[in-house]
């Protein structure tokens, strides 16, 4: 028994096809539907069922077991009649025709797209992009390295500063009192001085030790920064991994973590910037949420997401960044 499947939504050269339903969890297709959404003719001697990208004559196709035949290549697939249509196995009929069936569950999709093999020169595009994209992102971590040391640096100095600000005072202050009861122990003399005393200078008895004063304790706070994402692009299958990873470089625990990770690449219309460089657009976002984090520690995860033209992904400059709602 078959039955739609409405989990997912099928593309076929990055067009909706519904011509689609489940048979035992197998996908099956509207052969003559499929066929013309893949821009391919047809031809029909017996059961030989003969697959060109020519004009043809497109006969209907009939039920029960039939060889198609692409090229050099050929399959043999069962056909089942459903609403006055001849259904067949997807995949094995999109391989005959060099297509490629990818599934992504996270998004419900499944994508047909042209089968392509990786030329020497896209993998040398590859290499290029991935080279510079590590030299980027090199350069962006010694740049956080940098901003954490500045930070470190700049508390430090705070601290010290205050230190000395408090000390002066304390010195001030001692030195106000003692000055005072100097002056008050003078006078004091001077009324019960005795005629025959001479008017030599008493010595003053020293100034009594102030009770130490409690300092300030150094403020506590958290201080959130996501470094930078690291992205991996696998052309051959169009998935993009990205691992991230949010640190606390303050002196107390967090809030939960939350904000926004987004991932832009290259125009699928292949677009360039007045300098030069690919355009690029938005391709996924999605909220993150993650656990409180202790001071000097760390939490890290992987994102993998998967372009819908699948081994058809536009090749260029990949970037993901996250945006934290709150450094607390």
């Amino acid at each position: 028994m078959s039955n739609a499947a409405p989990a997912e939504n099928y593309y076929v050269r990055n067009r909706p096809f519904t011509q689609v339903v489940k048979a035992g969890g197998e996908a099956m297709v509207s052969a003559e539907a499929f066929l013309r959404a893949l821009g391919l003719n047809w031809t029909v001697d017996g059961s030989v069922v003969t697959l060109t990208d020519k004009p043809a004559a497109n006969p209907p196709l009939k039920t029960g077991v039939l060889t198609y035949r692409y090229g050099s290549s050929e399959v043999q697939l069962e056909g089942s009649p459903r609403g006055g249509a001849t259904f067949v196995s997807l995949r094995p009929l999109a391989k005959l025709a060099n297509y490629s069936v990818a599934t992504n569950s996270q998004l419900g999709t499944v994508d047909v797209n042209k089968a392509r093999m990786s030329t020497e020169e896209e993998k040398k595009q590859v290499g290029e992009v991935q080279a510079q994209f590590a030299a980027a992102q090199k350069e962006k971590e010694e740049a956080w390295t940098r901003k954490a040391a500045e930070l470190k640096e700049k508390r430090e100095k705070e601290a010290e500063e205050a230190k000395k600000t408090e000390e002066g005072k304390e010195s001030t202050d001692s030195a106000d009192a003692k000055d005072t009861k100097e002056s008050k122990g003078k006078d004091k003399k001077e009324k019960e001085k005795k005629p025959e005393e001479t008017a030599a200078t008493q010595p003053t008895p020293p100034a009594e030790p102030k009770p130490e004063e409690k300092k300030p304790e150094e403020k506590k706070e958290a201080s959130l920064e996501a470094l930078p994402v690291n992205v991996t692009a696998n052309s051959l299958n169009g998935t993009v991994t990205m691992q991230c990873e949010v640190r606390n470089i303050g002196n107390a625990p967090s809030k939960g973590v939350s904000g926004t990770l987004t991932l832009t690449g290259p125009n699928r219309s292949g677009s360039v910037t007045d300098n030069g460089n690919s355009a690029s657009s938005t391709w996924y976002t999605k909220s993150i949420n993650g656990p409180s984090i202790a001071p000097g520690a760390s939490w890290t995860f992987t994102e993998t997401w998967r372009h819908p033209s699948g081994n058809s992904m536009p090749i260029g400059n990949i970037n993901a960044s996250i945006k934290l709602n709150s450094t607390k």
